[in-house]
C-alpha cells in the first residue's frame, strides 16, 4: 500500500521545512490523463518535495539533474497508479465523510506552530485549504478502496506460519546471550581517579553480599539505574569488545571487576546465561505473520493493479 499510495507523502511534504524547494516549478501543467482524472505538474511536485530536499544534500550539477529526471519518471508512474485507483474508487462510489477529511486536515495543521505558518506553507505549494482538503479526500478514497479490494482479502493461516518457520529456521537463530545488570560510574561526572575509586568501593560491597539492584539504584549513573541496573538480555557481540569478552567469560551469578571504557567504569552481574538456539515459534509467530502478510499483500496488489490498468485509459503528455 505504501508503494502505491505515494500521494500520502503529501502529509510529510506539506509539513516539511524544505517544502519550498519545488515551489518555483509548481504549475497546473497536465502531465497525464488517467480515465477522468488528470496528473498535473503540481501533483508530481508535491510528492517529490522530500526527495528533492534529500537530493540537494547529496548531489550537485549534472548529477543532480540526472537524479531528478530519473525520480520524476519513477514518481510519475506511481502518481498515475494512484489516479487509476482513485478513478476506480469514484466509479464504485466509495464514500468518505467530511469528518474523516477534517480530522486528516487537523492532524496536518497541528504539525505547524501556528495557523499562519500552515497557510503560508501550503500557499508556497500553490495550494489553498480547499484544494488540500480535496486532495486528502481523494487520498482517503484511495486508501479505503485498497483496504477493501486488497488488504481485507489477504489472510495468513497458522499452517503457513508453521511451514515458514520450518523452512526458514536459520532466520530465527539466537546467539549466545546473557541477562545482565550494570552499575556505571560516569567519567563525565567524576575524575578518572574518583570514578575508579567509587567503582572499586562498590565491588567490595557486592563481594560482602550487598544486593546489586540496591547499589545500582543508589549509585549507578547508567540509564537503567532506576530499574536496579537491569539491562535485560544482551547477545554476544552487542557490547564493546573488552566488555563483551569479560561478561561472556563469567558464570551465572558472577560479578566483574570494574571495567574501564570511554563512558566510565562498569560493573556487571550475570543473572542468567543462554546458549545459541533457534527462537521458539511462540516468540516469532507475529513476525512471520507480518512477513507472509506483506508478501501476499504485495502480490495481490500487483495483480489488482494490472487488471485496473488493462481497462484504464492512460495518456502521458
Amino acid at each position: 500500500m505504501k508503494k502505491i499510495l505515494i500521494t500520502f507523502a503529501l502529509i510529510l511534504a506539506v509539513a516539511s521545512p524544505a517544502c519550498d524547494l519545488y515551489a518555483a516549478d509548481v504549475v497546473e501543467r497536465i502531465l497525464a490523463v488517467v480515465n477522468d482524472e488528470v496528473v498535473t505538474d503540481q501533483d508530481l511536485g508535491i510528492v517529490m518535495t522530500p526527495v528533492l530536499a534529500q537530493y540537494r544534500t547529496m548531489y550537485t550539477g549534472s548529477e543532480y539533474d540526472d537524479k531528478v529526471k530519473e525520480a520524476r519518471q519513477e514518481f510519475l508512474s506511481k502518481v498515475i497508479d494512484d489516479k487509476i485507483i482513485l478513478s476506480e474508487a469514484k466509479r464504485l462510489q466509495v464514500t468518505v465523510t467530511d469528518q474523516e477529511v477534517d480530522e486528516m486536515m487537523a492532524d496536518v495543521r497541528n504539525k505547524f506552530p501556528s495557523r499562519e505558518a500552515f497557510i503560508s506553507t501550503i500557499e508556497e505549494q500553490g495550494l489553498t485549504e480547499k484544494k488540500l482538503w480535496n486532495r486528502f479526500r481523494d487520498q482517503l478514497l484511495t486508501q479505503k478502496l485498497v483496504s477493501y479490494e486488497v488488504k481485507s482479502k489477504v489472510s495468513v493461516s497458522p499452517g503457513e506460519v508453521n511451514e515458514y518457520y520450518k523452512n526458514h529456521s536459520q532466520e530465527f537463530v539466537q546467539g549466545d546471550r546473557v541477562h545482565l545488570m550494570q552499575i556505571l560510574i560516569r567519567l563525565s561526572l567524576h575524575s578518572d581517579e574518583e570514578a575508579k575509586s567509587l567503582a572499586e568501593g562498590l565491588v567490595a560491597q557486592l563481594r560482602e553480599g550487598k544486593p546489586f539492584d540496591e547499589l545500582a539504584k543508589a549509585h549507578s549513573e547508567g540509564s537503567e539505574a532506576s530499574a536496579g541496573g537491569d539491562m535485560g538480555w544482551v547477545e554476544k557481540g552487542q557490547l564493546m569488545g573488552e566488555i563483551d569478552e569479560k561478561v561472556f567469560s563469567l558464570e551465572q551469578g558472577q560479578i566483574t571487576d570494574p571495567i574501564a571504557s570511554s563512558l566510565g567504569y562498569h560493573l556487571f552481574k550475570v543473572v542468567e546465561k543462554d546458549k545459541s538456539s533457534v527462537k521458539p515459534i511462540s516468540e516469532v509467530r507475529n513476525a512471520i505473520q507480518d512477513i507472509l502478510f506483506k508478501d501476499k499483500f504485495r502480490d495481490r496488489l500487483d495483480s489488482w493493479m494490472k487488471s485496473l490498468k488493462k481497462n484504464a485509459y492512460i495518456s502521458i503528455r
